[in-house]
C-alpha cells in the first residue's frame, strides 16, 4: 500500500511539472506569433500583422489564468514565469507596434523615428515599474498598450497629424494620475470585463478580416457599434476610477 501511494504522489509530481511546463510553452508561442507579425509588417501585409498580434493578445489572455490555476510557480520554480511574460509582452505590445508606426508611416516623416523611439523608452521603464499597477489591479497611467492604439488607426483610417496628436496625449497621460482597467485583474465587475473583452476581441478580429473587403454595410455597422460599446466600457470604466479613487 505504502509503495502504491508513493507511486501516485510520484505520478502526481511529475504531471504537475509536465503541466506546468507547458503552460510556460504555450506562453511562448506568444513570441512565435509576434516574430510572424514582424514578419508580415516587413511584407506589408497589415492584415496578418494584426491577426498575428491578436493571437498573441489571445495567449497572454489565458496563459496567466492557466498558470495560477494549476500553480506553475510552485511547481516550476526555476522559471520566472513573470518575467517570460513580461518579456513576450514587450515584443508585441511595444517593439511591434512602434516599428508598425515607423514602417507604415503612421505619423507625419518629421516624427518617424522620434515618436516609436520616445514610445519604446518611456515603455520599458513601465515594465519595471513595481507600482504600475494599483492594489486592485487598475494601472497607473495610461498601459503600454501600443498595439491596440495602432489598431485604431488601422481600422478608423486615421491622419498622420491625428494619430500624432493622439499619441503625445496618450504619453502624457502615462505619466498622469489616470487609473486603467486591467480586465482580467480587476475583481470588480470582473465578469463583465471579461465579457466586452472577448466582444472587443472578436469585433475586433472581424473588422481586420473584413476591412478590405465588400460587405454588407448593416453587418459592417452592427461590428462597428458592438466593438464600439466594448472600448466605451472600458474607458467609462478607467475614468470612473480615475475621479473617485
Amino acid at each position: 500500500m505504502s509503495n502504491e501511494k508513493n507511486f501516485k504522489e510520484f505520478f502526481h509530481y511529475k504531471y504537475e511539472k509536465f503541466l506546468g511546463l507547458i503552460i510556460h510553452l504555450f506562453t511562448g508561442f506568444g513570441i512565435i506569433a509576434g516574430f510572424f507579425s514582424l514578419i508580415s509588417v516587413i511584407n506589408n501585409d497589415q492584415i496578418n500583422a494584426f491577426l498575428w498580434l491578436g493571437l498573441a493578445f489571445l495567449i497572454d489572455s489565458v496563459d496567466g489564468t492557466l498558470a495560477r490555476k494549476f500553480d506553475v510557480k510552485k511547481n516550476l520554480p526555476n522559471i520566472d514565469g513573470k518575467m517570460l511574460d513580461s518579456i513576450i509582452d514587450f515584443f508585441n505590445y511595444v517593439i511591434i507596434p512602434s516599428i508598425m508606426i515607423y514602417w507604415f508611416n503612421y505619423v507625419p516623416d518629421q516624427f518617424i523615428i522620434l515618436i516609436p523611439v520616445i514610445l519604446i523608452f518611456i515603455s520599458i521603464y513601465s515594465y519595471v515599474n513595481l507600482n504600475i499597477l494599483t492594489n486592485d489591479n487598475y494601472y497607473n497611467g495610461f498601459p503600454a498598450i501600443w498595439n491596440v492604439i495602432v489598431l485604431y488607426f488601422y481600422i478608423f483610417e486615421t491622419s498622420q497629424n491625428f494619430n500624432l496628436l493622439f499619441l503625445i496625449l496618450l504619453i502624457l497621460l502615462k505619466f498622469s494620475p489616470l487609473k486603467c482597467i486591467h480586465p482580467l485583474r480587476v475583481k470588480k465587475l470582473k465578469y463583465l470585463s471579461i465579457f466586452f473583452t472577448i466582444v472587443w476581441f472578436m469585433m475586433s478580429v472581424l473588422l481586420i478580416i473584413t476591412k478590405d473587403l465588400d460587405i454588407n454595410p448593416v453587418y459592417e455597422i452592427f461590428l462597428m457599434f458592438l466593438w464600439v460599446v466594448s472600448n466605451i466600457y472600458f474607458i467609462s470604466v478607467s475614468i470612473f476610477k480615475t475621479f473617485t479613487n
